[in-house]
């Protein structure tokens, strides 16, 4: 059994040693209203609505970023005449006194446009934090206008030191008033909960952090110096981006030390491609990007196509360039692997112990679907995938405190 076991090891290494160029694409849908969370290692994990939510907040333990749909047209304003006394004063007639709107950063996710006034700890724009409750709390009014064309007014009065926010938004004369609290806790393996204010409601829209690697989106940038909302790539928290320009065979090139990696979010951005009013979209032909994943994997990927906003259709090849994805995680797993991998009925994973643990595998919304309990050593694990619903799945192993996760896709 342990040399079948070693056989299966050998022949993924050489199935990752043997890789080839994949084709793939993205739809953002007509007008760009959807958006796109993409693995590099097991292609797109979820395609959902990009007009349904208005604000962000970050799932993050350590932080209090707020940020705004501003791709899709939300725009947010800091009411200047007045602290949060000044609630009651706010009317219709206050468009009137709008100074220029706040913007989510486009090279980090830990500043939005809430956060854009900060002035540093412990003032974090929206708020200021308390190193004595450790609440965070709101000292500044907003206006918003929603992703529908709503015109609102909006108080963040508290992130409280349990991690629950509350909030309270009117329409502008004050009618219609809601307050409503999010518990971050429940969000933990996201990195942001969204919310409608239109719809009041809180929209689970993202898959789990660990899943995705990078997602197709509109967003704002400057464009010439001035803020603009294009289309593009942004990467997931913990992922690094090297651009490699001015390349003769972007397809064929592979010397990715020779650039440097970037942890901005818009490394990839949108420039890759620009609009020639003869021709349409035209992509730049002597570029590739290098994306380095949460397993430290390093894959090219090379645009090919751009439709525009008539489809929002994108097409792009990737390729696994390093595999260091079988590692000893904390000493406690020597090597975990998964074959086959995409699986249809059946999949085996292999897992080599230094003590007893478990094998758990959850969905991309991070609900678990089995627990399984794994034993010392190398040894092979057959599960049975026929009660699993097509899709991509995260597999976890844990023992004494270390863990490894590796993505399970069913076909």
């Amino acid at each position: 059994m342990k040399r079948n076991t070693l056989t299966l090891i050998i022949t993924l290494f050489f199935h990752l040693s043997s890789n080839s160029q994949t084709p793939n694409s993205v739809s953002l849908s007509s007008g760009y209203v959807n958006q796109s969370f993409y693995s590099l290692s097991n292609g797109e994990i979820v395609n959902t609505s990009n007009i349904n939510w208005d604000i962000a907040f970050t799932a993050e333990a350590f932080n209090a970023s707020i940020r705004v749909n501003g791709g899709q047209g939300v725009e947010l304003y800091t009411y200047q005449l007045g602290d949060t006394s000044a609630w009651v004063n706010i009317n219709n007639s206050s468009i009137g006194n709008l100074s220029q709107p706040l913007y989510n950063s486009d090279t980090s996710w830990t500043i939005g446009a809430f956060d854009a006034n900060q002035l540093g700890h412990p003032d974090y724009g929206w708020g200021v934090y308390n190193m004595i409750n450790h609440y965070v709390t709101g000292d500044s009014i907003f206006i918003i206008k929603t992703v529908n064309g709503n015109w609102k007014k909006i108080w963040i009065k508290e992130l409280a030191a349990n991690g629950i926010y509350t909030f309270i938004h009117a329409n502008l004369d004050g009618s219609n008033l809601i307050t409503q609290t999010i518990n971050k806790n429940n969000y933990s393996d996201k990195n942001f909960i969204y919310y409608s204010i239109d719809n009041n409601s809180v929209e689970d829209r993202e898959p789990i952090n660990t899943a995705w690697d990078i997602t197709f989106t509109k967003y704002i940038t400057p464009v010439q110096g001035q803020p603009y909302s294009v289309t593009g790539v942004l990467s997931n928290s913990d992922i690094e981006v090297a651009e490699a320009v001015q390349i003769a065979n972007p397809s064929t090139y592979t010397n990715y030390s020779a650039h440097p990696f970037s942890s901005e979010i818009n490394t990839i951005g949108y420039d890759w491609k620009y609009y020639d009013f003869s021709q349409g979209y035209v992509l730049s032909n002597d570029l590739c990007y290098f994306i380095k994943d949460m397993n430290n994997d390093i894959y090219r990927i090379v645009f090919t196509e751009f439709e525009g906003t008539s489809s929002g259709n994108i097409s792009f090849n990737t390729e696994l360039i390093n595999s260091t994805s079988i590692i000893d995680n904390n000493n406690k797993v020597n090597s975990f692997s998964i074959y086959p991998n995409p699986a249809i009925n059946q999949t085996k994973v292999i897992v080599d112990a230094k003590n007893i643990g478990e094998l758990k595998i959850f969905d991309v919304r991070g609900r678990e679907i089995s627990k399984s309990i794994i034993d010392r050593g190398l040894k092979t694990y057959d599960i049975n995938l026929n009660s699993f619903n097509k899709g991509v799945y995260i597999v976890s192993v844990t023992i004494d405190g270390g863990s490894k996760k590796e993505k399970l896709i069913i076909q």
